[in-house]
């Protein structure tokens, strides 16, 4: 599995913000209300931004531990990664850093949509804006802990590519 690619985050922000902009607009216009996303959404997305560096730490912690004992003695033993769950965290994080980027962008949009109106809500740019931090946070999170899934170089021949995902 490769790394997340800057170009696909962004190309989802621009999405997010786009078509997000103009569905505001579009409900103006045909009288409807305004999408504003609930404040739970923005610190959903917080709280799971946090979480995911969390629930990589244990398999950088062994990936660290395991390239440090290389050079040490033999004797010393690493402790052993259970591919089932980094492989559950490497797919979390992907899914996180792109669903991050859509709602980072969606918030924007709302945000961009409320301040060009001639009368400013602001209770509905600060909700907003948490969900566009959020998503923010969230993508973050996910990139850093889609970076400490990645195996150490090795020396053995049969082993993973160097800097390849779990």
């Amino acid at each position: 599995m490769t790394p997340t690619r800057p170009g696909i985050i962004t190309a989802l922000f621009a999405v997010g913000a786009v078509v997000m902009f103009v569905a505001e607009m579009v409900l103006v216009r045909m009288g409807e209300p305004v999408f504003t996303p609930s404040l739970t959404l923005g610190v959903t997305l917080l709280l799971i931004g946090g979480l995911l560096p969390a629930l990589a730490w244990p398999i950088r912690q062994a990936t660290k531990d395991r390239s440090d004992a290389k050079d040490d003695a033999p004797t010393t033993r690493a402790p052993a990664i259970n591919p089932f769950y980094a492989m559950r965290v490497l797919l979390l994080a992907k899914a996180g850093s792109l669903t991050g980027a859509l709602l980072a962008g969606v918030g924007v949009g709302v945000v961009v949509f409320f301040l060009g109106r001639m009368v400013v809500v602001w209770d509905s740019v600060i909700v907003a804006a948490v969900t566009g931090l959020g998503g923010v946070i969230l993508v973050v999170g996910s990139l850093l802990a889609e970076r400490w899934c990645q195996i150490p170089p090795s020396d053995d021949d049969n082993s993973a590519v160097e800097g390849e995902l779990a």
